[in-house]
């Protein structure tokens, strides 16, 4: 991937008050995640692994935070309430900062939604430019009968005159982890 693109990603997180941290190996990124979930009292979901690096990692992080939860597609569990979750974005698009998810239950939504903080750890490979780059991959995930979550910074609205509102739908803090990964 083009360094540009990566920077251009990084620098739109960033302005949109996403904490984000380039990670040079696999540890660094454990070692980040463990920090945050240590005081987490709640289950923490993780939503969309889809490689082996995913999985060790989320097995990695399993031996020292016994309230990580994988949640599968077709589980029919209810959620408790929940602090905090992870996720691995399918991709990014760097023009705008935002991560985008699929799922295919209501589960995986509300996973990445009603917690009040929510991590998403992406490999660098795959960020894409901008929507037109993404319009090849979206068939493939429709055809599934996926929906795909677009997440652009952490929640916030604005109210009748303009005030800006942090928190009402979704996560108050975001965090994007981003690792070198398989390829695309």
């Amino acid at each position: 991937m083009e360094s540009n693109v990566l920077r251009l990603f990084i620098n739109r997180l960033e302005e949109l008050g996403v904490e984000t941290h380039v990670c040079d190996s696999i540890q660094e990124l454990l070692q980040h995640l463990n920090n945050l979930v240590k005081n987490v009292k709640t289950p923490i979901p993780v939503v969309g692994i889809r490689d082996d690096l995913q999985k060790q990692l989320i097995e990695s992080l399993k031996k020292e935070n016994k309230n990580i939860i994988v949640i599968e597609a077709d589980s029919s569990n209810p959620l408790p309430e929940i602090e905090l979750s992870i996720g691995f974005p399918e991709l990014g698009l760097s023009n705008t900062g935002t991560v985008i998810y699929r799922a295919s239950s209501g589960i995986e939504e509300a996973s990445l939604y009603f917690p009040e903080t929510h991590v998403s750890i992406i490999s660098k490979n795959r960020i894409l430019r901008d929507i037109d780059e993404l319009e090849g991959w979206m068939d493939s995930f429709l055809e599934k009968g996926e929906s795909l979550y677009f997440i652009t910074g952490p929640s916030s609205t604005a109210d009748i005159e303009g005030e800006i509102v942090k928190g009402v739908h979704g996560p108050r803090k975001f965090y994007v982890f981003l690792y070198e990964g398989e390829e695309r």
